[in-house]
């Protein structure tokens, strides 16, 4: 596969996920966001091993050790994003999320001491800039909610590297892939149901409310995002990220809250304000800016 097809196909799972978070709100209203997790991940689960279950015969032990690591980190990421949300607000929580554009060169470098070229350096901050326009945060002063949001960047980080060297130097075969996907899936389902039923033992109302089951939100939500947003957006991720470089995916990552928006006003005729409009102006100029040093290496030849 060619690098712009694999770029494409990222872009496009991305436009997935920013069609969730309309969606998952209107859920949330009806469930706490933990035991949303554990369905959304145990219904992703079930998916694949019914429809792949040819691939799942037998698992080499570096596959469980690889899809239980990246489990973990995105499983970790979601849930102290999720306890941080208690705390901040949404526009901060989404900046500093953002933020993991930071992180990821930096992650990069330790794990895999692959040094990002300069050209991507401009492009991080150029997103950035273009991420604090677009979500507009009130950056007061810093609370226990920024903390964990923030913390949930290095396992944001380390999933996206991690993901890279793991698929990086190993054949692209759709069996493993899958393999990877449903460990990932397990490991998130089983930290999401265990992370609700310590909220509930806890009394922690805002993450522990009583479900309503019967609510028609919940389970559009847990279609879309179990179905497009969970087994079509990893399977894709896990199998085509090793074709680009992490920093390059974490710029078109960082394009979820554009699509988000676009959608937005295609569905809701929300528009975006000017300062808004400039933000995402500046993240889709951000990719094209993260492409000027491969040019010049072609040019050089």
């Amino acid at each position: 596969m060619l690098r712009w097809q694999a770029e494409l196909l990222l872009g496009g799972i991305t436009a997935l996920w920013g069609g969730t978070f309309a969606l998952v709100k209107l859920a949330l209203q009806a469930v706490p966001p933990f035991l949303f997790m554990g369905m959304r991940f145990t219904i992703a689960l079930g998916i694949l091993l019914l429809v792949w279950r040819s691939a799942f015969h037998r698992f080499r032990a570096e596959e469980l050790r690889y899809g239980s690591v990246l489990g973990l980190c995105f499983a970790a990421g979601f849930v102290l994003q999720t306890v941080g949300l208690l705390f901040t607000s949404a526009s901060k929580s989404a900046f500093i999320t953002g933020a993991t554009l930071l992180v990821i060169p930096v992650v990069q470098w330790a794990i895999q001491r692959r040094q990002p070229t300069l050209w991507q350096w401009v492009g991080v901050g150029l997103a950035l800039v273009g991420l604090w326009y677009l979500t507009a945060p009130s950056l007061g002063g810093w609370n226990v909610g920024d903390v964990l949001t923030m913390a949930s960047t290095l396992f944001w980080a380390l999933y996206v590297v991690l993901l890279d060297e793991f698929t990086r130097h190993s054949p692209p075969v759709l069996g493993r892939t899958l393999r990877l996907t449903a460990l990932q899936f397990a490991v998130s389902a089983a930290i999401g149901v265990a992370a609700h039923l310590l909220c509930t033992a806890m009394g922690v109302e805002a993450l522990a409310f009583a479900a309503e089951f019967g609510h028609p939100h919940l389970w559009i939500a847990l279609a879309y995002t179990a179905v497009l947003a969970s087994v079509v957006a990893t399977v894709v991720q896990t199998h085509v990220q090793r074709y680009t470089t992490p920093v390059k995916a974490a710029l078109i990552y960082a394009l979820e809250p554009v699509f988000a928006s676009m959608l937005a006003w295609a569905l809701l005729g929300e528009l975006l304000a000017q300062r808004e409009l400039l933000g995402a102006v500046l993240l889709l100029a951000s990719i094209g800016v993260a492409e000027f040093s491969r040019l010049q290496r072609g040019l050089g030849r």
